[in-house]
């Protein structure tokens, strides 16, 4: 099993960077603001009506369908029944729609987009709660849930959910956001329709008020790492072992007792023909680490980590054909990690997020992408504006090595709430 370990001990805000481009775009949704079908007033003296044009509307009332629907705004100055002001303020149009806070009650759209492979995406609707009949607060307490999904046949599939709790009555309804990080090739969901879902998650008796349904997606931006494939320095021709004991732009930490570096280094790939040949390999040369647990490659880049971004980190691992790391029990364990360093005390690196990779599943002539993901931080974090710093280091016993290539890293636009999929 691989591991996540998050060491965020501040909350995940949303910090939109104004220096950072917006390699983005907005994805069209159907009646996203939920102005039709267009209501009437003088027709319609209730200012509701049970119907949402382009949205799938899942409703538990058969008969009536008073579960669904859309609103008109009142006027500014309106007060209700129960003498509230109920003007919604920051309303997108005039008019919103209404939820049935029942679990079972839900609104969905099949996208005409899809998921494209290597982008991330975030789900924004403005939320609020009826004034006259608010889902529960108490316990137990209604939530709304949003979801991105796609369709397995016709069955739809939940990617990501996020659940909103059921909040007081205001007069101005509040952004909620969703996100689906880096489409993956070999994701089931990769090409496929984006489908986007709101439901409710709670008990009769309170209605949901919803608004300004958006979506982007981000396009990640490649960041720099010296030396990323492992190609300097160039191991000569003449050279026997095929391998050196030197990384190029790399901070390699070796526990070689003899002090001559054995554990760290770079090698040439073999030959198409022959039997260890990494078939997949960036280039024609590869690192090596050896597995005891403080063998270490580090690098710190100039790019600075930004609140409000996110990063994510590849790197292909594969296993030596002579000595691999074993998949018994202890398995042979490798860390990936986000670190900074903390100039103002001892100078020292300090861990932001780590993941543990296995060598299970890994094969000597093949190569797999492991990534490692760092959610959005706000502009007080301790690592924001530091440079970031990024390390591969062996955890497990010596008499084994971890074979390395194509270091990738990719910094995206933020989320207030980064749902990460545990994916390779």
């Amino acid at each position: 099993m691989n591991h996540y370990i998050f060491r965020l001990s501040l909350p995940v805000l949303v910090c939109l960077w104004a220096a950072v481009p917006a390699l983005s775009v907005s994805i069209p949704i159907e009646n996203a603001s939920f102005e039709f079908p267009v209501i009437d007033p003088l027709l319609n003296p209730f200012g509701a009506d049970p119907n949402i044009d382009n949205w799938t509307e899942i409703d538990i009332d058969t008969l009536g369908s008073q579960n669904t629907g859309v609103f008109v705004n009142t006027e500014p100055n309106n007060i209700n029944y129960f003498g509230d002001h109920d003007h919604i303020f920051n309303a997108d149009g005039r008019q919103m729609a209404f939820l049935g806070s029942q679990a079972g009650n839900a609104f969905e759209q099949d996208l005409s987009a899809t998921y494209n492979i290597g982008c991330d995406y975030q789900l924004t609707v403005a939320v609020g709660t009826s004034f006259m009949f608010p889902p529960s607060t108490e316990e137990p307490i209604d939530y709304l849930e949003l979801a991105l999904y796609y369709r397995d046949g016709n069955e739809p599939v939940d990617i990501v959910s996020l659940l909103i709790p059921a909040m007081d009555p205001n007069q101005w309804l509040k952004d909620f956001s969703l996100s689906l990080l880096s489409v993956s090739a070999d994701d089931p969901w990769a090409g496929k329709k984006i489908g986007i879902a709101i439901r409710s998650a709670g008990q009769a008796g309170g209605f949901w008020d919803l608004d300004n349904i958006r979506l982007e997606e981000f396009y990640p931006v490649s960041l720099p790492v010296a030396n990323a494939s492992f190609e300097f320095p160039v191991i000569d021709p003449l050279n026997a072992f095929g391998a050196g004991p030197i990384v190029d732009d790399w901070v390699e930490i070796d526990v070689d007792p003899e002090g001559l570096s054995r554990n760290t280094g770079v090698f040439a790939n073999t030959e198409p023909n022959s039997f260890d040949h990494i078939v997949n390999a960036d280039g024609s040369q590869l690192a090596f680490l050896y597995s005891e647990e403080g063998n270490t490659l580090e690098q710190e880049l100039s790019d600075q980590y930004k609140p409000g971004c996110t990063y994510r980190l590849t790197v292909a691992i594969g296993v030596s054909s002579r000595l691999p790391p074993t998949i018994l029990e202890p398995v042979g364990t490798l860390e990936l990690a986000f670190y900074y360093r903390d100039m103002n005390e001892s100078s020292e690196s300090i861990d932001i997020v780590t993941r543990t990779i296995e060598a299970t599943g890994l094969y000597p002539t093949k190569l797999r992408n492991y990534s490692i993901y760092l959610p959005a931080s706000p502009s007080d974090a301790n690592w924001a504006d530091k440079k970031i710093g990024i390390a591969i280091r062996a955890t497990g016993v010596p008499g084994a090595v971890w074979v390395l290539d194509n270091v990738r890293l990719d910094r995206s636009l933020p989320s207030d709430d980064f749902i990460l999929t545990n994916k390779e």
